[in-house]
């Protein structure tokens, strides 16, 4: 009986460090996790004129049409706002 709790208690302690040490680790260099959609930077969203998603200005796919500037989320968005125009 003595025995099974010891060997209880020590399994609970391993899956108790497994778990810790799981939501600690780093992503390796040159490795990005980044989400499209997460601007933890801080940076200034744009929003996309054609399906109205929210794009990091530095991700997002600019073109000045009539000397005004246009942010989209894609070429495909950028097209479609072009031949609707």
């Amino acid at each position: 009986m003595l025995l099974r709790f010891f060997v209880f208690t020590i399994l609970i302690y391993l899956l108790y460090k497994i778990f810790k040490t799981v939501g600690q680790i780093k992503p390796e260099q040159g490795e990005n996790y980044q989400s499209r959609s997460s601007s933890a930077s801080g940076e200034d969203l744009v929003e996309d004129p054609v399906c109205h998603t929210y794009v990091p200005v530095s991700q997002a796919y600019r073109k000045e049409i009539a000397g005004k500037n246009y942010y989209f989320c894609s070429e495909q968005c950028s097209e479609k706002y072009s031949s609707e125009k």
